[in-house]
């Protein structure tokens, strides 16, 4: 007796791959994205606060505004990862879930399958031994 949604089983099962998938390309995004957030704030503190002259407190100020707005979009692209992240992990769950309940139903049907399939062997086993009680029994009168 064959589990008639094995095919279904076996489409779930490459949604929950593509889903682990997608979750871990998501979350190596999001580590890459807070690690650059991360050097631009070392990078912008790391901003000489030394100044000689009107042009270096110039370059210096365009610097400084310059590095915030790089930080301020670095860190609006971790918001955007974190929240990629958080739906790739639902879509994960989501997935792994209609996984684990036809996995469920397969083992199910594979107990049922080999309950039947024992019964059947034991009432064979006991038509052998019927037959054989009979002939013996016919023998002996």
């Amino acid at each position: 007796m064959t589990f008639t949604l094995s095919g279904l089983l076996r489409v779930r099962g490459a949604q929950e791959r593509l889903a682990a998938e997608e979750l871990s390309r998501a979350s190596s995004e999001r580590r890459r994205a807070e690690a650059a957030a991360h050097a631009g704030a070392l990078s912008l503190s790391e901003i000489s606060s030394r100044i000689d002259d009107a042009s270096t407190l110039m370059a210096m100020a365009a610097a400084r505004a310059a590095g915030r707005s790089a930080l301020g979009d670095l860190q609006t692209l971790v918001e955007l990862t974190r929240e990629a992240e958080g739906a790739a992990k639902t879509a994960h769950v989501e997935a792994r879930r209609e996984l684990k309940g036809l996995e469920r139903l397969e083992t199910a049907h594979r107990a049922e399958a080999r309950r039947e399939e024992i019964a059947t062997e034991q009432a064979a086993l006991d038509e052998i031994a019927t037959v054989r009680g009979r002939r013996s029994q016919g023998s002996a009168a």
